[in-house]
């Protein structure tokens, strides 16, 4: 049997993601029926959708992570031998 350790770390960690999900925006009628337009104004104001991101997933949204990178690790406490 492998021996372990116990340790208390800080994990910082990268992701590119990609999500899906509908929603529901108020914006100018100028933009609202013309797709360019209407993601050119969505990616000037994020406030309008940044908080509804489903971080977890849910009901008719995806989430994909494409790239992951375990960027640092900090040790927070000595190891603890479990054997």
């Amino acid at each position: 049997m492998e021996n372990t350790a116990n340790v208390k770390i800080e994990l910082t960690v990268t992701e590119e993601v990609t999500y899906r999900f509908p929603l529901t925006v108020d914006v100018p009628t100028e933009v609202a029926d013309d797709p360019e337009a209407l993601r050119e104004y969505l990616a000037d104001d994020d406030s309008l959708w940044v908080d509804d991101l489903p971080v977890t997933g849910g009901d008719g949204a995806s989430l994909n992570v494409n790239e992951r990178a375990v960027d640092e690790v900090k040790l927070l406490s000595r190891p603890v031998s479990d054997s």
